[in-house]
């Protein structure tokens, strides 16, 4: 093989190398990104979300309302709250979900009462503190409360 094509052959190879090696990196950089928020989120569900629903089950239930938290995977945990036969507008039972969104790096609060869906609003990581959640948790019942009565 002549020497020029045996160098062009050479320098694509070590191109497309320095290519890989910089695309591999970059994906190891999004899995540890990804890795970091999924543990913060798991922090912020355990230390703020299931706290503050916790304090809110805790008013509810001696004035007969029903609270049921399903926290079936890491990424999300759903809030019910109800009275009787309750209804949401668009589930079985009025909610509010705190989701982690891994591709935006983002947490998304999701709410529906009996005749609503509130639109989601999403926030960073740092962002979700005790005093957002409370907000949230407390502006979700207050619309709850203030729908006609399902008697």
């Amino acid at each position: 093989m002549k020497e020029d094509i045996k160098a062009a052959i050479e320098s694509a190879a070590k191109e497309y190398d320095a290519r890989a090696g910089a695309a591999r990196q970059q994906r190891d950089k999004e899995l540890m990104e990804r890795q970091r928020f999924e543990a913060g989120y798991r922090r912020k569900r355990d230390d703020v979300i299931l706290l503050a629903i916790g304090a809110l089950t805790k008013i509810l239930e001696p004035h007969e309302w029903m609270c049921k938290i399903s926290d079936g995977e890491a990424a999300s945990i759903k809030f019910e709250v109800f009275r009787g036969n309750m209804k949401g507008a668009s589930a079985a039972r009025p909610y509010i979900s705190f989701s982690a969104d891994v591709g935006l790096m983002r947490v998304t609060i999701y709410t529906v009462t009996q005749t609503q869906v509130v639109p989601k609003t999403t926030c960073l990581l740092t962002e979700l503190t005790e005093d957002l959640v409370d907000k949230h948790l407390l502006s979700f019942f207050e619309k709850l409360v203030s729908e006609p009565l399902d008697l």
